[in-house]
Formats: structure tokens, C-alpha cells, sequence
């Protein structure tokens, strides 16, 4: 982080500086405090970190932030009207100071995996930081642009959102140069009431746009296609459906692909001319993040071979689309999150694994779905009888998937409401050779499934 002093930081956040501090760190944790740190406590729903600026005074605060007006404190500190709202105008102020360039990357499925091919991509050519881990909503993205130096040429920072006003409020702080929006699913519906509303909200990330900057769009999402001559901003689309996409991609059966320029405006890549790419993760729906990624890299001046290394350099990890042999079974482990457009794409991928063995569909519960989740958890049930050849499902929506795979015509599917049982009886069926499917919403903890089904120890 650069160094900046607390007359700055009032600046940024019109609020009131008593005293004065050089700072080149800002922690919201009171228990860990860098050198010269400012200390900005956040107030929740359940706590309110103010009470504990005494402790982190005491850990070594240079400075602190309050919106306790009539609070005095021994070290210079920064009075403003909600430290919330501050945290968000402080890092846009940071952002500004440091320069570079941001690119904003929201959606309902895939943005995660947007992300971190865009940081592949853009690390070819630049010096280029990204959202780690699920630093992406009000608090997380502002400590990422505080983590931007005069030496970072392009930030990657994703949005998280769930409820209108949250991407507007990121966004201004973000400032971004280029928008991507990924899709629009119906991932938090429950809060948001329609597809049509969650579009709303995903287009909030154009509100804060640099003036020249652009809208990068998946063109075969028809909420976002219909809407691109109204945004009031450059738009560049991509897709594989949409054969009127700016950006599209020509399937190989080898497993690569031809990124083709039908009409984007790029130095290294002219109209009419393609590339060929590949990915080290599998399906299509990852082809049409590896296009949005390509359509930043051309913007911002990449060469194909750049971009082509940068996405064949990424590699899943952890929770995401981890696919791996163990024990004699081929497992893939996507337990980060879950929707139902989430779920088609996963199982399409599980549909073309295990060779002669058999394809299990593990899936947990979405969450967030409100009116939806009968229909959305049948959805998924109907994709499981598509793709695979036993359902398991676990959780309060479990009978709804399993009645959308009889719908189907599936009759391996089964609804468990203990992961234990469901464990026991995967056991019992699965055997070497077969490829199972781990997945669902974060609160379902599918990978404490995983483990026990792998016999790895788990907590409780």
C-alpha cells in the first residue's frame, strides 16, 4: 500500500481529521495491526467494532476512523458520519491516487472463474493484482483497491452483490475502466424478485464506468443482448451461441477453441482474424469466460499469443471446479456455491466423464432462491437425469431435485437429509471407475461430504 496521510483520508471521505498521520496500511481487524495502520471499525447488524478501538489502540494503531462524534481517543483519528460508507470512499479515493486501471467483473454464475482467467491473462502483459479469495462485497472489495500501488497497472476486482444499491455503491468506489457481467442467472432471486430485477442490479456496475470506458457483455445472455444500444456506453459482447457477438469462439473437438474477431476494434487482433486457445478446465461455459477474458486482453492492448498462454495458465483449485483421481474414482469438486445455472453447466461437464463407468450427481441444496427453489431445485434434478446416471441429493430442497430426475426418467435418484447416510449409501453404490459430482450451496458444505466419502478426516 502507498503511503497516505489523514488529511487525505478526510478528503476522501469528507469527514473531520484531528490530528495528523502518515499511514500505509487500514485494518478492520482490531487484533491485527500493521505498522502505521489506520483502525476502521465497522458496525454490523450484531456488533459494533467501535467498542474495540480501545484494543486496537492498543495493538499499535497510527490512527482511527469513528463515527462517534463526541469520542475522544489518544491517537489522531478521522471522524465521519458511518465508517461503512467511509471504508468505501477512502479506497476511492486510494484508487484514484495510485492510477492504474480496474477492471469490474460481476454475474451471476462463472464471475469467480472470469476473475482469475482475466488476472491470467492481464499477468501476461502487466502488472496486474486481483480480489483474492471472496474479498467481493462492501468491505472486501475496498480493502482490495487498497492493496494497488503506483506500480499496478491493471486490478482485477470482483463484485459480489445480493441486493440492489450494493453494486452502486461498489462501483463508485471501484471506478472501474471496463465492466464485465458475466450472465444473469437467478442466484439470490429471493431477494431480488425476477431475472429482469437481477439484471437491474448487475447493470449497477456501469454507474461508476470511467468516462471512455466499456461494458464488456455475454452476448448470449438475451437480458443483457437486448439492453446493449440503451446503456449509455461503449459495449462489447462475446459469445458462442450469438453468432453476432463481437468476440466468438469455434468449438474444436480436440478440446481447443478459435477466438474470432467479428467486430471489435483491437490492435493485435483485426476484424475477421482469429486465434486458437485452450483451457486446462473443462466445458463450455468456461469457453464463454475465457471469451470475456480475451475481450479485456484485446482491449487493453494484449496480443493473442499473450492471451492464449494466460489462459491455458490457469489452473482450479481448492473448491472450484476441481477435477482430480483419487482412490480409483474421478472426482469433481465444485462445493464453493451453487445456482441452478450453475448446476446445468457443472453437470454438462460430469456428463462427458468416467468412460465406461458410471456418473454420480452429489448435489447439495441452493440457497437464496426464494419463490424459485421448487422449480429451480426440479431444474437441476432434470440436468441430473440428463447428465448423469444416480442422483444424491442433500438438503431441505433434496425431494425437489429427486422429483425433477423422475421427471426425467431417472430412477437412481435419492434425497438424504444427513450427509452421514448420504455418504453410506454413495459407499455402497460407487464404485472404481465412476465419476462423482460434488456440489451445492455454500452452506451445504459438500466437500465435508467429500471428505467423509473419501475417508478424510472432517470437522464436525
Amino acid at each position: 500500500m502507498e503511503r497516505f496521510t489523514l488529511a487525505q483520508a478526510a478528503e476522501w471521505t469528507k469527514g473531520e481529521a484531528r490530528g495528523e498521520a502518515a499511514l500505509t496500511a487500514v485494518t478492520t481487524d482490531s487484533r491485527q495491526i500493521p505498522p502505521e495502520a489506520l483502525f476502521l471499525p465497522i458496525k454490523g447488524e450484531r456488533f459494533d467494532a467501535h467498542d474495540f478501538i480501545g484494543k486496537a489502540i492498543e495493538n499499535g494503531a497510527a490512527a482511527v476512523m469513528s463515527h462517534r462524534e463526541n469520542e475522544e481517543y489518544p491517537v489522531p483519528a478521522l471522524y465521519v458520519e458511518n465508517t461503512s460508507q467511509a471504508l468505501l470512499d477512502l479506497a476511492g479515493g486510494y484508487r484514484m491516487m495510485c492510477g492504474g486501471k480496474v477492471v469490474g467483473v460481476t454475474g451471476s454464475v462463472g464471475k469467480t472463474t472470469t476473475k482469475e482467467l482475466l488476472y491470467a491473462v492481464l499477468s501476461q502483459g502487466f502488472r496486474a493484482q486481483k480480489t483474492e479469495g471472496n474479498l467481493n462485497n462492501e468491505i472486501g472489495l475496498p480493502l482490495t483497491l487498497m492493496r494497488m500501488t503506483r506500480d499496478t497497472e491493471v486490478l482485477v476486482a470482483e463484485m459480489g452483490m445480493n441486493h440492489f444499491g450494493e453494486l452502486s455503491r461498489m462501483t463508485a468506489a471501484a471506478k472501474p475502466n471496463l465492466a464485465v457481467i458475466t450472465n444473469i442467472g437467478t442466484s439470490h432471486i429471493e431477494f431480488l424478485g425476477s431475472r429482469e430485477g437481477i439484471c437491474k442490479a448487475k447493470l449497477e456496475i456501469l454507474e461508476g464506468l470511467q468516462e471512455g470506458g466499456a461494458a464488456v457483455l455475454c452476448g448470449d445472455e438475451p437480458l443483457l443482448w437486448d439492453k446493449r444500444e440503451s446503456l449509455g456506453c461503449r459495449v462489447v459482447t462475446y459469445g458462442i451461441e450469438n453468432s453476432a457477438c463481437d468476440l466468438t469462439a469455434d468449438l474444436h473437438s480436440d478440446g481447443t477453441f478459435d477466438i474470432v474477431n467479428n467486430g471489435l476494434a483491437a490492435a493485435h487482433l483485426p476484424v475477421g482474424e482469429k486465434f486458437t486457445a485452450k483451457l486446462s478446465i473443462p466445458g463450455k461455459h468456461n469457453v464463454l469466460n475465457a471469451l470475456a477474458a480475451a475481450a479485456v486482453g484485446l482491449l487493453l492492448g494484449e496480443t493473442p499469443a499473450l492471451i492464449a498462454q494466460g489462459l491455458v495458465s490457469y489452473q482450479a483449485s481448492g473448491m472450484r471446479q476441481n477435477i482430480y483421481e483419487q482412490d480409483g474414482y474421478q472426482i469433481y469438486a465444485d462445493c464453493y456455491n451453487a445456482s441452478p445455472d450453475a448446476m446445468e453447466a457443472t453437470l454438462s461437464v460430469l456428463g462427458g466423464m468416467a468412460g465406461d463407468g458410471r456418473r454420480f450427481a452429489v448435489l447439495g441444496s441452493m440457497l437464496e432462491l426464494g419463490d424459485y427453489a421448487e422449480e429451480g431445485h426440479r431444474r437441476a434434478g432434470r440436468a441430473a437425469a440428463q447428465y448423469a446416471d444416480a442422483l444424491y441429493a442433500y438438503g431441505p430442497d433434496a425431494a425437489a431435485m429427486v422429483a425433477g430426475a423422475r421427471e426425467k426418467g431417472m430412477e437412481h435418484a435419492y434425497a438424504f437429509d444427513d450427509q452421514t447416510a448420504l455418504v453410506a449409501a454413495l459407499r455402497e453404490d460407487a464404485k472404481k471407475g465412476d465419476a462423482l459430482l460434488f456440489k451445492g450451496s455454500r452452506g451445504m458444505r459438500m466437500e465435508r461430504a467429500l471428505a467423509m466419502f473419501l475417508g478424510e478426516e472432517v470437522e464436525a
